[in-house]
């Protein structure tokens, strides 16, 4: 990201918009703001990369954001609630969203915190919510392969809210036996009905 070209451009627009750009407090806004964008949208210059313990521990390159997996055991359901925010792509506001991840996993193990980090950073691009909910489900089902994921989003979005309508808006993502259980199972009813988005 070239910073003096954002600077110039939130220059440009707090002039359009009435303000004095020497005035305390908006003089270095545009500064301020070029190294928030910098720190907020690192999901355009960063990227996951799975790993082992082993590989977790040697030369990553700086812009890897490692995934560390291990041997899995266990076939019982992972539910992991994430709060982050993203920012809308239609608006550039932020809309703040609560995620649960619930993952059946096969061979590989993810490590819970490392959910976090996958949510974060889809959610560190301009998005609409349909697709970050999405996005985060295909890449665990793709990269980490367990038997079944979902992932359930609430989010408020302030560019409705300033527009005096709700901003509450509520997606799913279903994938593997989540979508096609086994015969007497249901996980996607179990999941659900853990996660209670009633009490949210």
């Amino acid at each position: 990201m070239d910073e003096e070209k954002v600077k110039d451009a939130i220059r440009v627009i707090l002039k359009e918009i009435g303000e004095d750009l020497e005035k305390e407090g908006i003089k270095f806004t545009p500064d301020r703001i070029a190294r928030l964008y910098k720190n907020l949208f690192y999901g355009y210059t960063k990227k996951l990369k799975v790993v082992n313990e082993e590989e977790r521990n040697g030369n990553l390159n700086e812009n890897d954001i490692p995934i560390t997996v291990f041997k899995n055991n266990s076939q019982e359901m992972l539910i992991r609630k994430v709060s982050c925010i993203s920012h809308c792509m239609h608006h550039l506001s932020p809309f703040p969203l609560t995620v649960w991840v619930g993952i059946i996993p096969d061979k590989l193990l993810l490590g819970m915190n490392k959910i976090d980090r996958i949510v974060k950073y889809f959610s560190a691009k301009l998005q609409i919510q349909e697709n970050l909910t999405n996005e985060i489900a295909d890449w665990i089902n793709n990269n980490i392969k367990p038997k079944g994921v979902i992932t359930v989003m609430k989010g408020v979005h302030f560019c409705a809210e300033l527009q005096g309508d709700s901003g509450d808006f509520t997606t799913s993502a279903v994938r593997g036996i989540f979508l096609k259980p086994e015969e007497g199972k249901t996980p996607k009813e179990e999941f659900l009905k853990l996660i209670d988005l009633n009490k949210e």
